[in-house]
């Protein structure tokens, strides 16, 4: 364990030393993310009052403002300690800890009554606000957990999450990153015990620069991983997110499959990679990626990528796919009288339903309170 007194100083002393981003990128993208938008965020978000809402963890600006357990099956805590899996490699992590000023610790035990809620906000215009979260579900766990990122004003809204799922739990997460006219950059980083099974699907909702990072490792065996996201992007919005499965024990099974719509002017990098490591023996990884451009204006770009480091596996395989209508479907809905101009809305609400239908009734009432998007 360190402190956070110690790890803000080595912290703060990298920040103008480190890049932004290290690896090279892509010939075919020229950026995945537009760092240049993360400028301008100078000052720390001040300290705010607030209350939560039925079962949810609220952390105001990096402050941990209040939370409530009416449903049960969770712990909460704050501490100035940690021992953090996430390294300082890069400029965000450095400006992250740098200005870190407590770590939200949440247990979760047993099956909760509701959707327990964490909820990450960002308030105030061209403030930095810091939040860590070390997130453990005992052995057994059950149940449905969202983890929000949302913004008021224009802030910069910076998010760790960390921790594990304990050997024979159940959990469906929804991870959201709703930026608004802010910006926000998500970090995600879960082990997965033996027998786990996590059904994560998260959703990267606009934001002047919206960046989720997501890890999930599968430590234990016959652990599983189901991922199925969604990026929704409209105006001027970047959105760029990456989802890493990692088969790291036998007879794991990993499945990254995400859905993407740009509307508008909107720029969206989905990147789904699933990787089964040489202890990984007998596993099972897919990773699949959807887009749909609804304009001449508008960017979408997937990116599934598989590295396979052991020649015993149950399968692997990666795709990707263009969602626009072809000549045929195209014709068959002017036919029955429906406008070309229909069509991007369409093909987009098509995508977000098979997003909802795929996740618990619980957690799909509240993601639909974030995907406005569509009106």
């Amino acid at each position: 364990m360190r402190s956070l007194k110690e790890l803000r100083a080595e912290a703060g002393g990298l920040v103008e030393k480190l890049p932004y981003q290290e690896m090279a990128d892509s010939p075919t993208i020229k950026q995945y993310v537009d760092w240049h938008r993360y400028e301008g965020y100078a000052s720390r978000a001040p300290r705010l009052k607030g209350r939560a809402g039925p079962c949810e963890v609220l952390i105001i600006n990096g402050w941990l403002a209040d939370y409530d357990g009416g449903c049960g099956s969770i712990a909460v805590e704050t501490t100035q300690e940690i021992s953090t899996t996430f390294r300082i490699e890069d400029k965000m992590s450095a400006r992250h800890f740098a200005a870190l000023e407590e770590v939200v610790v949440v247990r979760l035990r047993g099956t909760p009554r509701g959707v327990i809620t964490i909820r990450a906000k960002a308030s105030g215009d061209g403030g930095f606000a810091p939040a860590h979260v070390v997130l453990e579900a005992s052995e057994g766990f059950a149940g449905d957990v969202a983890v929000v990122a949302d913004n008021e004003g224009n802030p910069l809204n910076s998010l760790f999450v960390e921790g594990a799922i304990g050997p024979g739990s159940s959990l469906s997460l929804a991870t959201i990153s709703a930026a608004g006219a802010g910006s926000s950059h998500v970090r995600l980083r879960l082990s997965v015990g033996r027998g786990a099974a996590v059904a994560a699907r998260p959703a990267v909702i606009g934001g002047y620069m919206n960046s989720v990072s997501e890890e999930y490792i599968l430590e234990g065996p016959q652990s599983s991983l189901e991922v199925i996201g969604l990026e929704l992007g409209s105006g001027k919005s970047r959105i760029h997110h990456y989802v890493a499965a990692i088969n790291d024990a036998e007879y794991t099974r990993g499945r990254v499959k995400l859905l993407a719509a740009s509307l508008d002017e909107a720029w969206i990098v989905q990147r789904a990679l699933g990787r089964i490591t040489p202890k990984g023996r007998w596993s099972e990884s897919i990773a699949e990626g959807v887009t749909y451009i609804a304009s001449k204006s508008a960017v979408a770009v997937t990116q599934p990528i598989l590295y396979i480091e052991t020649g015993d596996v149950a399968g692997a395989r990666h795709s990707a796919a263009d969602a626009s209508l072809d000549e045929d479907k195209a014709f068959y809905l002017r036919a029955r009288g429906i406008s070309e101009e229909e069509f991007p809305w369409l093909i987009t609400l098509s995508l977000v339903d098979q997003y909802l239908s795929s996740t618990t009734e619980s957690l799909e009432k509240l993601l639909r309170q974030y995907i406005s998007i569509l009106g």
